[in-house]
């Protein structure tokens, strides 16, 4: 089988399939950077939880650390990153490159064509495949919202914190966000914000309008955390989990004082 992608939902599913495939290729266009789930006995995503570093320094210090313990995935085929890690969704997977060191599955190329059930990649090498597996994402899209009530801008809304039309039309949105780590408790986060929004609606419309002064009129929260990430369309509604985090909780102490 060929699986073209190797995102994290790629990298899960090529771990899976290499139990039952006869044999597993993944077509990738760029290097990725690795998380292992766990480091040091402790989920990943949990480390560093008190003031974060810079993101020059995380940068460094993390990048050293997972190769001790990931080595460099270019040893393993992949395609060396045209970026600073985390400036991309790094890949909390490291079964992957297991099984590629082992054999089980091997990196191939972008693809240039397809001629029947052979695959022509951009290297100039050629092979067939009985199953072709689409691992490259999706399009975010709202389809029963017209887009000028959620503010879109490029590949997706334009919302204060990911979450709140500048017009206050009404419409939130729960959800849209994306970062290394931000997991459920973000999202959590989200709905006390909006939570605490709307409880000032009905009890206190002097608070509510304070907040939505602050969203019409002042410069929005940098949630990058000094991070640049890519210009792609999955990263237009990412954000740094530290930053982000923070920025929902001030809005919400800000929603609950009375002035």
């Amino acid at each position: 089988m060929l699986l073209i992608g190797a995102g994290n939902s790629g990298c899960d599913i090529a771990v899976d399939a290499v139990h039952h495939a006869v044999s597993v290729d993944m077509s990738v266009r760029r290097g990725y950077d690795f998380v292992p789930r766990y480091l040091f006995g402790r989920p990943s995503d949990t480390l560093n939880q008190g003031r974060p570093l810079p993101a020059r320094i995380k940068q460094a210090v993390d990048s050293r650390v997972l190769r001790a313990f990931t080595g460099d995935p270019v040893r393993f085929g992949f395609p060396r990153p045209d970026y600073r890690i985390y400036e991309s969704h790094p890949i909390v997977n490291t079964l992957i490159l297991n099984h590629l060191g082992q054999g089980d599955l091997r990196i191939r190329p972008d693809i240039a064509r397809f001629e029947g059930t052979t695959v022509h990649f951009r290297d100039g090498s050629v092979d067939d495949y009985d199953l072709v597996l689409l691992a490259t994402g999706y399009t975010l899209d709202y389809p029963f919202v017209d887009r000028e009530h959620l503010h879109w801008r490029g590949a997706s809304p334009r919302l204060f914190l990911n979450v709140f039309p500048a017009s206050f039309n009404g419409l939130y949105v729960m959800g849209m966000i994306e970062a290394s780590g931000i997991g459920w408790q973000g999202r959590y986060e989200q709905a006390e914000l909006l939570a605490a929004y709307l409880s000032a609606v009905e009890e206190d419309p002097a608070r509510a309008a304070r907040f939505r002064e602050r969203v019409t009129g002042a410069p929005w929260p940098d949630v990058t955390g000094g991070y640049r990430y890519l210009g792609l369309d999955r990263m237009a509604y990412y954000v740094n989990k530290d930053a982000y985090r923070g920025a929902v909780r001030r809005e919400k102490m800000a929603l609950e004082v009375s002035a």
